[in-house]
């Protein structure tokens, strides 16, 4: 007897669970939703440049980034440890889709109607902080003066955010989660042989 494998058979049979895309796309979002909300109270607070400029990337990315990738990990193990690309990339989009509305939403609630006065607090206080910082470093005041005109925009416009810019950058968004969830599902793609025996 010889082992051989068919070629026209992977032998995986995993369909999308969408109850459990569902489930960590919620819980995913609650977590993003909460993570925005740390650095905007942190960052309000933070007197130093290099601080408030990483603080974002470090939590709402990396920390983002890697609880999505053991997430994605645990959708695989819930379809019996084993998923081709496209069930993959169908379960892990479906769940960053869902994450990423659950805490947009959130967080544009949270600003304008909970808490309206911390967005202007966290743009005036990185204006202070950037100047600082700017001319501690000789930078010439035309650069200056333009960056902060740059942030007086963003203070401007806190609270002007209308349904269409939400979902504009919503959209932008979704596209970004589109192609880590392409990332995810190479990352996590694990296929089952089907071993075929054949008598010689």
């Amino acid at each position: 007897m010889a082992d051989l494998i068919n070629p026209s058979n992977v032998g995986f049979d995993a369909v999308i669970d969408k109850k459990k895309s569902i489930i960590y796309g919620v819980i995913l979002g609650i977590i993003s939703f909460i993570l925005g909300l740390i650095v905007l109270f942190v960052v309000k607070d933070l007197n130093s440049f290099w601080g408030v400029m990483s603080m974002s990337f470090i939590v709402n990315t990396a920390v983002f980034v890697i609880i999505a990738a053991l997430f994605a990990f645990a959708l695989r193990k819930a379809n019996g440890g084993y998923w081709n690309f496209s069930i993959a990339l169908k379960s892990i989009f479906m769940m960053l889709a869902i994450s990423t509305i659950i805490s947009t939403i959130g967080t544009q609630l949270y600003v304008n109607f909970v808490n309206p006065t911390l967005q202007e607090k966290v743009v005036t206080h990185t204006i202070n902080v950037t100047i600082e910082y700017m001319e501690k470093n000789n930078v010439p005041d035309e650069v200056i003066d333009s960056k902060i005109a740059e942030l007086e925009k963003q203070v401007d416009s806190i609270g002007k955010i209308t349904l269409g810019q939400i979902f504009k950058g919503l959209a932008i968004t979704l596209m970004f989660q589109f192609v880590f969830a392409l990332l995810l599902s190479a990352l996590t793609k694990r296929e089952k042989l089907a071993i075929r025996q054949d008598a010689i």
